[in-house]
């Protein structure tokens, strides 16, 4: 993919504040994992959102402490790590573009709904696109779907992480897999 939807315009952002009635800014609140790369990552963001006029109080915490806190919806802003659970685009499509019901009684409590992204859209783009047999009417939903997200959603993706592995010498059989679940340890040898 070539697409780069994310790029850095201060001014841009600043107009869009006064726009919305808030030309002096606000203060929020962001939640990240205190541990490397995270913390740096967060301190790199509160940078950019005060040049906008946007001030960010770090929140730092244990991995589990800032999960929890979003599954309850108790954050503003948080930093996190998402990685697909099975070999499909639904696996991100439900899970950053459905949210049928925000209230608390929902029984589809993922990232949508734990940050009150509510797009019906949306929702109903990414449950037509699971149920969608051609493959190439699925990718053309999925990519118009991704389209309409960056335009849309509270989620901006910052990185991507790449897995690696390093064997010593006479060591091999060690399978890195795209998902952590595919990741097979079991031929491992040395000689």
């Amino acid at each position: 993919m070539t697409d780069k939807p994310y790029h850095k315009d201060t001014a841009k952002a600043r107009d869009l504040l006064a726009k919305a009635g808030l030309a002096n800014g606000f203060e929020i609140t962001l939640d990240h994992s205190a541990s490397w790369p995270y913390a740096a990552v967060a301190q790199v963001a509160q940078a950019n959102l005060a040049e906008a006029g946007i001030k960010a109080q770090l929140l730092p915490g244990e991995e589990k402490q800032v999960v929890t806190k979003t599954r309850a919806r108790q954050h503003q802003m948080a930093l996190l790590v998402w990685g697909s659970d099975y070999f499909d685009p639904n696996s991100n499509a439900q899970g950053y573009c459905e949210n049928p019901d925000d209230s608390d009684a929902s029984k589809l409590r993922i990232l949508a709904w734990r940050s009150h992204f509510v797009d019906p859209e949306l929702t109903q783009m990414s449950r037509d696109a699971a149920r969608e047999l051609d493959p190439a009417k699925r990718i053309a939903a999925y990519q118009r779907m991704q389209q309409l997200f960056m335009q849309r959603s509270p989620f901006a993706m910052l990185l991507s992480k790449n897995d690696l592995a390093v064997l010593r010498k006479g060591v091999s059989g060690l399978h890195v897999g795209a998902l952590p679940d595919y990741t097979r340890y079991g031929g491992i040898r040395k000689t």
